[in-house]
């Protein structure tokens, strides 16, 4: 298995299926990409959504344990030897995998790949969403080798927004590669926590008080 394409979901009834489309409808040899659905305890019907995947996918169900948990479980159970999280309001372009799985391939010495990616605004509109500063990335849309991931420990599991944790241990350790085209949908829903303007700053604050060193860097982070 070469790739793995993790999944949260968590009542998700109403876009699961576009982002679960993505997924399956890869321009990618399919014996050679898995989609792994991890299902956090949801109490609407999402589960009913699902089922006619259940042979197309790998679900995965638990009780509620929230968004960082549910990744770090897709992580550790993933067969494919590069990962890529997809969240239930964002969707894929279907060149994603063949374009970063290829860089991964040809490059042994480089360790993640990162794109682009076109955020839905509030107003319908769609803007592109340069990954240049590295900071503007999402935990979705990065394909990294299992194994260094592994190595790292995956995602702190006490921190709000572990992805941004992550990105600074790794930004001058691991040699990323920049697509600078967008391969993804990023819609953020209107009960995603980061249109809370007081828990962004709570979670901007424990990324200081964990890496006092690296604040320029923790400014570079995109505005929510």
């Amino acid at each position: 298995m070469k790739v793995s394409i993790i999944i949260r979901a968590y009542n998700s009834e109403k876009i699961i299926k576009r982002a679960l489309e993505s997924a399956l409808n890869q321009d990618f040899p399919k014996k050679d990409f898995e989609v792994i659905v991890i299902d956090d305890g949801s109490t609407d019907g999402t589960l009913k959504i699902l089922k006619p995947y259940q042979k197309k996918i790998r679900l995965i169900k638990q009780k509620h344990q929230g968004a960082i948990k549910s990744a770090n479980l897709g992580f550790r159970i993933a067969q494919g030897k590069y990962l890529i999280l997809l969240d239930s309001d964002d969707y894929f372009k279907p060149k994603i995998l063949r374009e970063m799985a290829t860089i991964l391939d040809k490059n042994p010495k480089i360790d993640f790949v990162y794109s682009d990616y076109l955020e839905k605004l509030k107003s319908g509109k769609v803007k592109a969403v340069s990954t240049k500063n590295i900071f503007n990335i999402l935990a979705c849309g990065v394909m990294y080798r299992k194994k260094n991931l592994k190595e790292e420990g995956f995602y702190r599991e006490d921190l709000k927004l572990p992805e941004y944790d992550l990105l600074i241990k790794i930004e001058r350790q691991w040699q990323g590669y920049h697509i600078g085209k967008p391969l993804f949908y990023y819609n953020r829903g209107k009960e995603s926590l980061t249109r809370d303007k007081k828990w962004v700053k709570m979670a901007l604050a424990e990324l200081r008080k964990l890496h006092p060193n690296k604040i320029k860097e923790i400014q570079k982070i995109r505005k929510y």
